[in-house]
């Protein structure tokens, strides 16, 4: 189980380690563009469709976020009365926090891909972009989160079968 567990890791954090570097890329990109437009009020001349490129960018630098987010464990979390249980015991109330999560995640993702459906005549304003397209890789975002949390579980399993093995 323990290579099973190794090789989804390493998938998953390939997996996520690109969706981290698209997030970083876009941000950069979102800079340059708001610099632009800014610059371009100034001069008369601003740069169209900033507004909407930025609200599509800005939803996939969140979702494309998640998984890795998860991955280094920076998500915010209080465990004042957790870290005083032992390893089986933060492990179980890991492993229902994960349950929880993944079932939350799974409505997420599904709805998300539902909604894509509905708006697949959508376009922006200015640009005329399908909007679908940025709402499909959200939607993977999600997933890429719910298969973090999923590697997540298997490692919590593991601590609550074996509390010695890390």
């Amino acid at each position: 189980m323990t290579k099973l567990i190794h090789s989804f890791e390493m998938v998953v954090s390939f997996l996520n380690n690109i969706s981290a570097k698209i997030s970083a890329a876009l941000l950069f990109l979102m800079m340059i563009l708001t610099f632009s437009d800014v610059t371009g009020r100034f001069l008369w001349r601003p740069v169209t469709g900033t507004y909407e490129l930025t609200y599509l960018w800005l939803a996939l630098i969140v979702f494309l976020s998640l998984g890795y987010t998860q991955q280094k464990k920076g998500h915010i979390s209080v465990g004042v009365l957790i870290d005083k249980l032992p390893v089986r015991g933060q492990a179980v109330v890991d492993i229902i926090t994960y349950l929880i999560m993944l079932s939350i995640l799974g409505l997420m993702s599904r709805q998300t891909f539902l909604y894509a459906q509905q708006i697949s005549n959508n376009v922006t304003g200015d640009l005329r972009l399908p909007v679908y397209m940025f709402v499909i890789v959200c939607a993977v975002g999600i997933l890429l989160y719910a298969l973090t949390v999923i590697l997540d579980l298997l490692k919590a399993l593991r601590k609550v079968v074996n509390p010695n093995e890390s």
